[in-house]
């Protein structure tokens, strides 16, 4: 098997957690804010905000957020709080509203990342991205406008803050798995840059457990800003971020290891052009690379070899007081080379099958869009756009286009309720960077298709409170990929056809008071595809999602953050293992085989979880501590289900069974940060 033993081992990688329960960690608490101010009306539903400070239009703060009982502060995790989103402890990866975690699109500063995780032989457990970097992040759920593209379920869009221009500081953090330098400073009284490196220290945790598996993960990453204001209509901006893993597991193992090496990088620059106050254009130019080199078993091998370079440019304008008007268009040019030969057990049978892809391809793909915002009325808006995507490079015989509407309503019938409602065509491409080898497919197709059908009311009959309510409808065609689930299990395929996906998110929000804030979230949904002519389960479907949380300032600088998290057990595939016996009797091997996919389900999921912080101010330092324990009071939650086969090494008897992985068990942790 290649990657079937290693997706997720998270549990061994997790349990590391217990040896950082001292360590210190860059939590840069922020002064209580003041009562939480919610978004006025806005067209786009689904719309989740977190923003730096108190603004007019958030739903939660940064600063809630970063006293949330979060692994690592890490700001793909802090979308997991959100109704509607579906998330697993061991990864910051995410799905929402039943569709696959590779339908989010994530956009740092206006650039659409490629698949911007560490540990990816684990999951995706960490983000490149440290939530001390961010200004504001918007979660977009369903029915998002046309100036957002290339994915088909929702958008993940990150800014940075602007580097401090006063002075030159620096800080410096160590938290449960990394390590964190961030340096910033002025560049002249036009601009100013900021520079932040990240290592990752889990293989160093594991060095000192005594585990049966050998298990060697490392990482890193680089940030790096810089701002300049050329003129006073003119500003540059230059970003770049690398990311680089490399993992080492059971290495002993001939027939179970894996030699993986991971390199990610992505470079841009933007100039901003104003035009008065009303109008600006903003164009791109970027390139990046992204490689991976993945060896396992004794001869099966994945490597991946992609590089990238375009530009871009979009066009906003406010006119007459009632339009924001916006476009933009987009080339891009690729080139990538797959080298892809593994042997893969087939479901159900003692039978493996070689799957062979060699592909060395390039090519240029054009996007275009155009969206309007029409203010109708002061109690009526409107947006209606479109979104066109053109690839060359697809397979001789396809369609080389597709085009997608987009259009959202909002009424405002009193000051304190909004109605929305949205429908959509959103188009998801297949591009030269994501062909699905694993199916020994080596072109590029169509685009996989969505259709978003979204109703819902927003209620705020004070400033400090919300209340929405929103009913989707999705339909999923042309689907790309398989169905996989991971582990010490053997992998099942299932390609999908098409799928559905239905629900309803409940999500309130109140600030009594400058001192307690509470939350409440409530999901709803299900979620099915079409696999081999069969109407099964979707990996994501979970009937049921309930959280409520607090944080509540109960003395000057210290907060008590507590949080409650429910959900129904997502579908699985029964594990079958039967023993194998000779002719004296004896167990001689075991049998794997797969009960009909998705047709039980995993235990339902639990977990209490808690924070307080405190932070002294003195003259020129200030000190930051927390103590936090997730899952108080210490629920067995599972991860999967496994096939594990154990050796006596004494009698040569072979045992059979199907194990339990869990996730987190009670997990206390202490953290502290110093500021000069």
């Amino acid at each position: 098997m290649f990657t079937a033993n290693f997706e997720k081992p998270a549990h061994l990688i997790f349990s590391a957690l217990f040896f950082g329960l001292t360590s210190l960690v860059a939590v840069f608490a922020e002064e209580s804010p003041p009562p939480v101010e919610l978004e006025k009306i806005v067209v786009t539903p689904g719309r989740f905000t977190i923003y730096e400070g108190a603004s007019a239009r958030i739903s939660l703060s940064k600063q809630e957020i970063e006293r949330f009982p979060l692994i690592d502060n890490d700001v793909m995790r802090a979308g997991h709080v959100f109704p509607g989103v579906l998330s697993s402890d061991y990864s910051a990866r995410f799905s929402v509203r039943g569709g696959e975690k590779d339908d989010i699109s994530v956009r740092l500063d206006g650039m659409e990342l490629y698949n911007p995780y560490h540990l990816q032989d684990f999951g995706g457990a960490v983000s490149l991205i440290g939530l001390e970097l961010i200004q504001d992040t918007q979660l977009l759920m369903g029915g998002f406008p046309a100036e957002y593209g290339e994915k088909m379920s929702g958008v993940f869009d990150i800014q940075t803050r602007s580097p401090n221009t006063e002075e030159f500081s620096a800080n410096f953090g160590i938290d449960l798995i990394n390590a964190t330098a961030t340096f910033e400073g002025p560049l002249s009284e036009k601009g100013g840059w900021l520079l932040s490196a990240r290592r990752g220290y889990i293989d160093l945790i594991l060095a000192l457990m005594d585990i049966d598996e050998n298990y060697n993960p490392q990482y890193a990453d680089v940030y790096g800003k810089f701002i300049y204001q050329v003129t006073s209509e003119d500003t540059v901006t230059f970003n770049g971020l690398y990311g680089w893993d490399k993992n080492r597991i059971r290495v002993d193992d001939v027939d179970n290891n894996l030699d993986s090496r991971y390199g990610n990088s992505t470079a841009w620059a933007k100039w901003r052009r104003t035009f008065g106050k009303s109008h600006w254009t903003d164009f791109f130019v970027f390139a990046g690379t992204s490689n991976q080199d993945r060896m396992t078993g004794k001869a099966d091998f994945d490597n991946r070899d992609f590089r990238f370079l375009g530009s871009k440019a979009e066009f906003t304008a406010h006119l007459f007081d009632k339009h924001t008007f916006r476009g933009g268009v987009r080339w891009q040019w690729s080139t990538a080379q797959y080298q892809y030969d593994v042997q893969e057990r087939q479901a159900g049978v003692n039978i493996y099958k070689s799957i062979l892809a060699d592909v060395d391809d390039s090519g240029n793909e054009f996007t275009a869009f155009l969206q309007d915002e029409w203010q109708l009325h002061s109690r009526l808006a409107l947006n209606v756009g479109g979104r066109y995507v053109y690839q060359l490079y697809r397979e001789e015989g396809i369609q080389r286009y597709e085009i997608g509407p987009r259009i959202a309503l909002a009424i405002k019938p009193t000051d304190h309720l909004v109605l929305r409602s949205a429908w959509g065509i959103y188009h998801q491409p297949v591009s030269l960077m994501g062909i699905p080898v694993e199916d020994g497919i080596e072109t590029v197709g169509s685009a996989e298709k969505a259709v978003h059908y979204i109703i819902g009311a927003e209620y705020t009959p004070a400033d400090n409170f919300l209340m929405r309510v929103e009913g989707y409808y999705n339909t999923f065609d042309n689907l790309v990929g398989r169905l996989r689930e991971f582990g010490r299990q053997n992998q099942v395929f299932a390609p999908p056809e098409s799928g559905n996906a239905r629900g309803l998110d409940v999500f309130m929000t109140h600030a009594v008071s400058g001192r307690l804030t509470w939350t409440v979230g409530y999901a709803y949904g299900v979620a099915k595809e079409i696999t081999g002519g069969t109407n099964i389960f979707r990996q994501y479907d979970r009937r049921h999602s309930f959280a409520i949380s607090s944080n509540y300032r109960f003395a000057p600088m210290w907060h008590l953050y507590l949080s409650w998290r429910f959900h129904t057990g997502e579908p699985r595939t029964p594990l079958i293992h039967t023993e194998v016996r000779g002719p004296n009797g004896s167990v001689i091997a075991c049998d794997r085989q797969f009960g009909d996919v998705h047709s039980a389900r995993m235990p339902a999921y639990h977990s209490l979880d808690f924070r307080i912080t405190k932070r002294n101010s003195y003259r020129r330092w200030e000190l930051s501590w927390y103590f936090q324990i997730l899952n108080l009071y210490n629920r067995k939650n599972l991860d999967q289900y496994a096939f594990s086969e154990v050796v006596n090494e004494e009698t040569g008897a072979i045992e059979c069974t199907v194990e339990e992985e869990p996730l987190f068990p009670v997990v206390p942790t202490l953290g502290v940060t110093m500021s000069f």
